[in-house]
């Protein structure tokens, strides 16, 4: 597992712009999203908890979807928080951040209706503690949902090549099967519900999947002004829903990285 001082330095150092932060996260996460937004109840005010939240585009970007929902996020890292609340602020999204170590949340337990991650567990040797903590602070039929790099892929095999000469920048990681993942869960009580997998590398996800994102991004920068928001026409939103439907059936086996979404034992 990587040490605080290794997060610390590395969002330190981080400095990508806000609008291509934000592109690649509505872009290529988007299967994800939709899957968190769909484990928020509707009839009633919802909360949900993104840990590891890094920049915490992913709570931004749920927040758009859930309006009415109350989101938090948290870190390890002091640096991303503060860099969490940079992006919510310029973004207009009331988002509560902290920076605490996932595995002592500063919660009581049942505090929120929804739970995730991305890419944060498979920088556990051991992820059940870490598991644990989040399905404590639940509410009664609550959803966890865990995102880590799915197994069976090229990336895979250049991460590891990557991390044997040391040149991984994300630190030591693992990565995982949709079945290694639903036993994860399966382990401490959980229910698998749903499970999908998104992004594919970067020639496939904008050239095939977003070449009408790709080409209004570009089109932006040169014009040199900022990017306003952005809804795909019905030829393209068509076009990514059908890509939707085979992240949804067929990625979490094929994609770079996957996500289950699991109840808790009291929805039994």
């Amino acid at each position: 597992m990587n040490s605080r001082y290794f997060y610390e330095s590395f969002w330190a150092a981080y400095s990508t712009e806000l609008g291509s932060q934000l592109s690649i996260h509505t872009e290529s996460r988007r299967p994800l999203h939709k899957l968190l937004a769909s484990q928020l109840p509707t009839s009633r005010p919802a909360r949900f908890l993104e840990v590891g939240c890094g920049t915490a585009l992913d709570s931004c970007v749920l927040s758009r979807i859930r309006t009415h929902a109350e989101a938090v996020a948290l870190d390890l890292s002091k640096q991303a928080a503060a860099i969490a609340c940079r992006n919510a602020a310029q973004l207009g999204f009331p988002l509560r951040v902290l920076a605490a170590d996932l595995t002592a949340l500063p919660f009581p337990a049942g505090t929120f209706d929804l739970v995730f991650s991305q890419g944060v567990l498979e920088h556990f040797e051991n992820p059940e503690p870490a598991m644990a903590e989040q399905v404590r602070v639940l509410r009664a039929g609550g959803t966890l949902v865990v995102d880590v790099p799915q197994k069976f892929n090229v990336y895979t095999l250049r991460k590891r090549r990557a991390m044997r000469g040391n040149r991984w920048p994300w630190g030591w990681e693992t990565e995982y099967s949709v079945g290694q993942l639903r036993a994860l869960g399966c382990r401490l009580g959980l229910f698998p519900v749903a499970a999908i997998g998104h992004q594919h590398g970067r020639l496939l996800d904008r050239v095939v999947i977003h070449p009408h994102r790709m080409i209004r991004n570009k089109l932006s920068r040169w014009r040199g002004g900022a990017k306003p928001s952005y809804v795909p026409g019905r030829a393209a939103s068509a076009w990514e829903s059908l890509w939707d439907w085979m992240d949804a059936r067929f990625g979490p086996y094929l994609a770079i990285n996957v996500a289950v979404a699991f109840r808790n034992g009291d929805a039994k």
